[in-house]
């Protein structure tokens, strides 16, 4: 079903291919990533691989992702407007790959001729992410330069997508706080090694049956923000567009709204329980705004207006904000 979101962001499994080698008998994390002699990451290989478009799992506004056939492990990313299929020369460098989490990062890259000669440009090899993006991807990420609709892609407003949405959402929401647990705590331990997520695209939130993963980190010294992952996880600007929908029953709206009060509760209770509190500075970012003023977030933090308190002492009060002192 190729005209759905999820499948255009489908990380699919790539095993550890018998090209690709690890020295030692101790986990892929621990290891030193090798090439072996037959070289998975030849010039030949790798324009068989990229001229698949079998291999294709996944594209965004800027990056296509693409399978490495028989691999479990990793996956290969270019980017689709400045890529340059010729390749001629190959070269594997390695980057980071001792993380003890998984959160798609970049562990080397092959560095190859670019469009013009004496120009290198990197091929990024990527750690596998289990599960489907959780997202509906924005209108920019499905069309061209030109704002042309891309082939096999459904429009952003289609049907199609909002049924694959609440497929979804109903999946996240069902899901044991412990999942919810392990989000935050994969998150503290990338920002501990100086990795931070990109709050502003929901497509990098990957789930599975019973497991909230993330993509798409960066290197970086800023802080990550716990209320824009809030954002991203109940895809809030995605759910406005689901509820204004006339041709949607008004019993599946009112159970997405439920749902989205669930997951924003979920997610509330599990930072309780890790102690996490929100940060004053997003707490003033578009995004979060956006989320404080929605009845959603207040009906799931317990906000009152008869307690003469706002949002803000309301999260002081459960324990998930520090108020500035007077």
């Amino acid at each position: 079903m190729k005209i759905l979101p999820i499948q255009n962001f489908k990380i699919q499994n790539i095993s550890n291919y018998r090209k690709i080698g690890f020295r030692g008998t101790s986990s892929p994390n621990e290891d030193t990533f090798e090439r072996s002699s037959d070289n998975i990451f030849s010039p030949e290989n790798l324009r068989k691989i990229l001229s698949n478009p079998d291999n294709e799992i996944g594209h965004g506004a800027h990056n296509i992702v693409y399978a490495i056939p028989g691999n479990e492990e990793y996956v290969l990313r270019i980017n689709k407007r400045f890529f340059h299929p010729n390749i001629q020369e190959a070269q594997y460098i390695d980057t980071d790959k001792h993380l003890d989490i998984n959160i798609g990062q970049e562990v080397g890259y092959i560095r190859t001729n670019g469009p013009i000669k004496g120009m290198m440009q990197n091929i990024e090899v990527l750690k596998k992410q289990q599960g489907i993006s959780y997202a509906v991807p924005t209108p920019r990420a499905i069309s061209d330069p030109d704002g042309n609709l891309l082939p096999n892609e459904a429009p952003y407003e289609d049907i199609s997508r909002k049924i694959s949405f609440k497929t979804l959402l109903d999946k996240l929401s069902k899901m044991d706080i412990k999942a919810y647990e392990k989000l935050l705590d994969t998150l503290m331990k990338a920002e501990e090694y100086g990795y931070c997520f990109d709050p502003f695209n929901s497509t990098n939130i990957i789930i599975t049956d019973d497991e909230i993963n993330m993509i798409d980190f960066e290197k970086s010294k800023i802080t990550c923000s716990l209320i824009d992952l809030l954002y991203s996880l109940t895809n809030f600007e995605y759910i406005r567009n689901y509820y204004m929908d006339p041709y949607i029953d008004e019993s599946l709206k009112h159970e997405a709204w439920e749902e989205t009060i669930t997951i924003i509760s979920k997610f509330i209770k599990a930072m309780q329980n890790k102690g996490l509190k929100f940060n004053h500075e997003y707490l003033r970012s578009i995004n979060s705004l956006q989320i404080l003023k929605s009845n959603e977030f207040k009906q799931a933090i317990g906000y009152n207006p008869d307690d003469n308190l706002t949002v803000y002492q309301t999260l002081a009060k459960i324990g998930l904000f520090d108020l500035p002192s007077t």
